[in-house]
């Protein structure tokens, strides 16, 4: 690794300039040893806000109205007249999280961190380059617009109408969302643009897919905020944690599945469509469950630590948003 001091220091000159602090992983890990001060101004600042104390929202604890952190990450426990088995499934939900409304900005946040702390992206010449099909260039964005640095947003042209909205609203040019053919299972055509945009040496490509801090800050975080919500399920009773699941995407998440393992034993199960069975088949192919690319096998993903594939079809998850998002399927 290379330190470049003069760049840190103004770096650090520039953040002190804008009354930015960036948070501790262990802080966000455990909300709780926030300074008293940070966690008694974030009761006034909305979590949509373009302001840097909303870094120390970028975990799994902040409550349903954002003027505290909870003890676990906000959660649901799926009845089995919904599972049709037995055993709770918990679902971990990552609509609390600010500025996205889900969980991406947590990595965002961890893979350009390095980078300021050790100086190689110097904020006056670079621009963050924020690869993805959906919510990871959504949370680099924002918290490159929070840091007040440059950044540009790549993902496919077919992606959710919600997901242009918001980015047309965050950058500060139309030009910095560049659009590539295809949908959720196109990329390595958004690999293709990042090779192109590569020649200019003044874009750097966080490219969530191989950045080892992604991985790593889920490790740290996310794992054992999901411990935190399965001991407040288990409560005093035996049960125990047998699964922990999780689509495969940049496999950023997946991680958290290592620290469970170490913890409480769990076994880990990587979801994927069917429709492109890259892990399953090693095939090919589209589907519509937004959010979860395919057709690699991320750097990142700790296969060899992976002890089930599971296939689940789009139109499985197209059902349950009709299931849930319409009147005939809420009376149904």
């Amino acid at each position: 690794m290379n330190i470049n001091e003069s760049v840190i220091t103004k770096t650090s000159e520039y953040f002190k300039k804008k009354g930015i602090v960036l948070p501790k992983i262990s802080e966000l890990t455990d909300p709780n040893t926030i300074s008293e001060d940070i966690q008694n101004k974030l009761k006034s600042i909305d979590k949509n806000d373009i302001n840097p104390l909303n870094l120390f929202r970028v975990h799994w604890h902040n409550n349903l109205d954002h003027t505290a952190f909870s003890k676990s990450p906000e959660y649901i426990v799926l009845p089995t007249e919904f599972t049709d088995v037995q055993a709770k499934i918990t679902v971990n939900l990552g609509r609390l999280f600010p500025l996205i409304t889900a969980h991406k900005v947590l990595a965002a946040y961890a893979c350009l961190l390095p980078r300021l702390l050790n100086g190689e992206f110097d904020y006056s010449k670079h621009k963050a380059v924020w690869p993805s099909t959906g919510n990871y260039c959504r949370g680099g964005v924002a918290i490159s617009r929070i840091l007040g640095l440059k950044s540009v947003a790549i993902l496919p042209e077919g992606m959710s109408r919600e997901r242009f909205e918001w980015l047309e609203k965050w950058v500060e040019d139309p030009k910095d969302i560049i659009k590539t053919k295809g949908t959720e299972s196109n990329v390595k055509e958004i690999y293709d643009a990042c090779k192109e945009l590569e020649k200019n040496t003044d874009n750097d490509i966080i490219n969530q897919f191989s950045e080892y801090s992604n991985y790593a800050i889920h490790r740290a975080v996310t794992g054992p905020s999901f411990e935190k919500s399965f001991l407040e399920v288990k409560k005093d009773s035996n049960l125990q944690a047998r699964f922990y699941v999780s689509a495969s995407g940049s496999s950023g998440t997946l991680a958290a599945g290592d620290y469970l393992k170490d913890h409480l034993n769990t076994k880990i199960a990587v979801v994927e469509a069917t429709e492109c069975p890259t892990l399953l088949y090693n095939g090919y192919g589209e589907h519509n469950i937004q959010g979860i690319g395919d057709k690699h096998v991320p750097l990142i993903h700790n296969v060899m630590n992976t002890d089930f594939v599971v296939g689940v079809s789009d139109q499985a998850t197209n059902n349950l948003n009709l299931i849930f998002n319409t009147e005939i399927g809420q009376n149904y």
